[in-house]
């Protein structure tokens, strides 16, 4: 009976650690069509931009058509620090020099939209930089030019048509909100 028992634990044991190993193995399998920080950037000189490697991250103006409308901004690609996903930034204006200037009713505006841009895409503000960007982050699986090509083109849409949420310039034109100092009243008080 005991040497049944024993050879249970230790067959038991060993299918644990067996299953361990495979787990642990698999993690080091990068996922398909998964791309380092060289291929990244060898991809983005395929795609004929001029990526400047800063550390990590690379850099590259982004030009567009759209309508009528033509230019460009910066945009910059980075890998996480597990390399399980990519970060895609299009950087936007310098915020004011004193945070004073920043109407609260900007940011709001700002906070708003991100639920509008669709695709992940969502404003963030840099802090070393004192600039406010736009961000997506995509898995780092099936990359192919034409992956991020879409990426790159839905950014510029979201860049294009949010425009007049986040530049400083058109900050100024907005009507000031007037908030109410009352809280809002109860659901069963709005009912009568």
């Amino acid at each position: 009976m005991k040497t049944r028992v024993t050879i249970c634990v230790v067959g038991g044991l060993v299918v644990l650690v067996a299953w361990a190993a495979d787990w642990s193995d698999a993690a080091d399998v990068p996922a398909a069509g998964a791309v380092n920080s060289a291929s990244l950037g060898q991809m983005l000189v395929l795609m004929e931009f001029k990526p400047r490697a800063a550390e990590s991250r690379f850099d590259f103006e982004y030009q567009f058509r759209q309508g009528d409308q033509d230019g460009g901004f910066a945009m910059s690609v980075v890998l996480s620090q597990d390399a399980g996903t990519i970060w895609v930034m299009a950087w936007l204006e310098e915020m004011p020099k004193k945070a004073a200037k920043v109407p609260a009713a900007a940011l709001l505006r700002m906070l708003a939209e991100n639920d509008r841009l669709g695709n992940g895409k969502f404003f963030a503000y840099d802090r070393l930089n004192r600039r406010f960007l736009m961000q997506r982050v995509i898995l780092n699986r099936g990359i192919t030019p034409e992956t991020l090509r879409g990426v790159f083109e839905d950014m510029a849409k979201g860049v294009i048509g949010s425009h007049s949420t986040w530049s400083v310039a058109r900050w100024a034109e907005q009507p000031a909100v007037k908030q109410s100092t009352l809280p809002p009243a109860p659901p069963a008080e709005r009912r009568r």
